[in-house]
């Protein structure tokens, strides 16, 4: 970056971060019909429903009369290539609603904020630690919202039929619990299933899962290095264990397919996961916070509750993974000051937490964290935000395809399991070159 352009954002960033302590109440200017300075056109663009953000534009609408705020939701399986498309006619929007999946295509299109201007200290002090995704050498890439982590859905019925008080904490506890959780009929078929994992095609969320593992055996998956590169971390053993994190991982998640092992609860034959599981014939299902009210809809008679992911037994540390959203500025904008007014004031205080409330997620936000609430869905969902971690997923479509390629690989017997992981390893190198 030039200098003029570090001057040139170091203005907006200075107008940026008083357009924040203004609408954060930490600085009181008139009274409630002030103008802020905000003025022009600012359109945002995302994925979620348009009444998730029509309360803050309101907030936002009524303290700046000369600013118009639009929000534009588009289709989540058409959204990057309506971006791309955008950009390219050297059009789109001021703002992006976007998740890290979403960091390495967009790279030459998001405006990062300098660290002269927004400290990196400011930003880890103000969000979860899974936040510094959105930070590169250079600067603030996006401002969090909210998360969607990985959680552990429960049939209250199945586990207290068998006496089980607790679901586990600890994934080790699964090989104890299964033989009581897992029920097969006369001819062998499983008729109850105590988790769906060790296949690929009809596990949801099957990816999440892997990352999840991975995130929780300290694999990053992807590490941005300091030169803008990318560096696939699969086949990574920094501690030089006798098997490496990956190899861990997917010799544990294939197992629960192996009718051989006492661990075997799943297969292929069976139906998708979430439809085992809200036909009360799966005791744990592992889904997103999001998928809450779409397990309620399906089967609103299933008993069910929800906990934090298991854990590494003896870990000294809790992780899961979330998809963390964030709020990006746009190189192409035209009014990059009042674009990063905006970006403040959706990320701070009262408006981000009704986002948070519009969407049923839980807050990016540290302070907004604090405040834990009585729902004990929401307040199992606070503290899974709270150790969220996400990756650089260079193309969250064929990432999937290499994943789902790698397990039905390994339970092919095709490939060992190093083999399979060595193969994965180098189609996310081609990945990332293209």
């Amino acid at each position: 970056m030039s200098n003029f352009q570090t001057i040139v954002v170091a203005i907006f960033l200075a107008f940026f971060i008083f357009a924040v302590l203004i609408f954060s109440g930490a600085l009181k200017i008139g009274g409630s019909n002030t103008q802020n300075g905000l003025q022009g056109k600012v359109v945002i663009w995302g994925t979620f429903p348009n009444s998730a953000l029509s309360e803050a534009l309101e907030v936002i609408s009524g303290d700046n009369r000369d600013l118009s705020v639009i929000y534009q939701k588009k289709d989540p399986t058409t959204y990057q290539q309506d971006i791309i498309e955008a950009f390219a006619n050297g059009k789109g929007p001021d703002l992006l609603i976007i998740t890290p999946d979403m960091l390495i295509k967009n790279d030459n299109f998001i405006y990062r904020i300098p660290y002269e201007s927004y400290s990196e200290k400011t930003f880890r002090d103000s969000f979860i630690d899974g936040a510094d995704i959105y930070l590169d050498s250079e600067g603030v890439l996006g401002l969090p919202l909210v998360v969607d982590p990985i959680v552990l859905y429960y049939n209250k019925d199945i586990i207290t039929n068998e006496g089980i008080i607790y679901p586990p904490k600890t994934w080790d506890e699964l090989f104890v619990i299964n033989p009581t959780l897992t029920k097969r009929d006369d001819s062998g078929t499983i008729s109850q299933g105590m988790i769906a994992l060790g296949q690929y095609a009809n596990v949801n969320n099957a990816k999440d899962i892997l990352a999840t593992l991975l995130i929780e055996n300290n694999n990053p998956i992807v590490e941005r290095g300091d030169d803008s590169s990318y560096n696939f971390m699969l086949d990574s053993n920094p501690s030089n264990l006798s098997i490496s994190p990956m190899e861990a991982v997917v010799d544990f998640f294939v197992a629960f397919s192996n009718s051989s092992n006492t661990a075997y609860s799943w297969n292929r034959a069976l139906p998708d996961s979430l439809d085992m599981f809200t036909g009360g014939k799966l005791a744990f299902y592992i889904g997103r916070a999001s998928e809450l009210f779409n397990i309620e809809s399906i089967n609103p008679n299933l008993s069910f509750d929800v906990t934090q992911i298991p854990q590494v037994k003896n870990s000294p540390i809790k992780r899961t993974y979330g998809e963390i959203y964030a709020i990006a500025a746009s190189k192409k904008s035209t009014n990059i000051m009042s674009a990063f007014g905006v970006a403040g004031i959706l990320s701070q205080g009262d408006n981000a937490k009704n986002f948070s409330t519009a969407v049923s997620l839980p807050p990016a936000s540290r302070a907004l964290l604090a405040d834990r609430p009585n729902d004990p869905y929401l307040f199992t969902f606070f503290n899974s935000a709270l150790i969220s971690r996400s990756w650089l997923d260079p193309d969250k479509n064929k990432s999937d395809l290499i994943f789902k390629e790698l397990i039905e690989g390994k339970l092919s017997n095709n490939l060992s399991t190093g083999d399979a992981i060595s193969k994965a390893q180098g189609q996310f190198e081609l990945l990332i070159k293209k």
